[in-house]
């Protein structure tokens, strides 16, 4: 059975003034010292992938705003929000504090949470702050060693940057790593990677094949699994890029499956 080792760590981002973040419309009562707003964070709070990560989210009450208030989170699909839901009593304070996790296999990228704060009578509000999911530091670098593809003039075709050194796995997991398109700034066309052993079987890849359009992001996330079964020793993986138009590239980096 394939097991995915998840590291969880739990960090904490204060938001200790108003001025760091960013304010809802105001809800319950737009009177004067009535009502209130919803505080949360006006930059990205950045999570890798298999962590959590705990955010404080302030309510600022109106001097007169006695009502309970209800926040309820609603996030994007693939990360979760402990709680999803959760009522603000009058008597406390204003800080609640809210985790969001990331499973190790969330896609990386931009994902958006909304927060509505319900009152007990009065209207609703609601804010959206983005959480951006990163890649955990890999103990590698990229470097775009491939022969150039597409096109070998200047400004034009692409290479492909892959680790600069073995990749070690253990028996029974999987791990993601990073392959990134370096496109010529004249060079505007999609491109297939298709990844693969260069000999023999072993280990696998999701996606062994994407296609990167022109507007996509450099970088290629690959997740690379070793069965439990998988022999021990190096791997040599082959990845390819095939633009529209133009000639195909090829470059290889290494993978080591080691014992758990």
């Amino acid at each position: 059975m394939k097991k995915v080792i998840t590291s969880m760590f739990v960090l904490t981002l204060v938001l200790a003034a108003i001025s760091n973040g960013t304010d809802s419309p105001k809800g319950g009562n737009v009177a004067k010292g009535e009502g209130f707003k919803i505080d949360v964070p006006t930059f990205d709070v950045k999570v890798k992938q298999g962590e959590a990560q705990t955010i404080n989210i302030k309510l600022q009450r109106g001097e007169s705003f006695k009502q309970d208030v209800t926040l309820q989170f609603e996030a994007a699909e693939g990360i979760s929000i402990d709680p999803a839901k959760k009522t603000i009593k009058a008597s406390e304070g204003p800080e609640v504090q809210f985790t969001i996790t990331v499973p190790k296999n969330a896609a990386f990228g931009e994902y958006k949470v909304t927060v509505i704060g319900t009152p007990e009578i009065g209207e609703p509000t609601s804010v959206e702050f983005n959480v951006k999911v990163v890649v955990p530091d890999a103990g590698y670098t990229v470097q775009s060693n491939s022969d150039k593809g597409g096109s070998t003039l200047k400004g034009e075709g692409f290479k492909i940057a892959v680790p600069t050194f073995g990749t070690k796995i253990k028996q029974g997991e999987t791990q993601s790593v990073i392959i990134s398109l370096d496109r010529g700034e004249s060079f505007k066309q999609d491109v297939t990677l298709e990844i693969k052993l260069a000999k023999g079987k072993g280990i696998t890849f999701e996606p062994a094949k994407v296609l990167v359009k022109v507007s996509d992001k450099s970088d290629v996330q690959l997740m690379i699994t070793a069965p439990e079964n998988t022999s021990i020793g190096e791997y040599i993986v082959s990845v390819t890029g095939t633009p529209t138009v133009g000639e195909a590239t090829t470059t290889e980096f290494k993978v080591n499956v080691v014992a758990p």
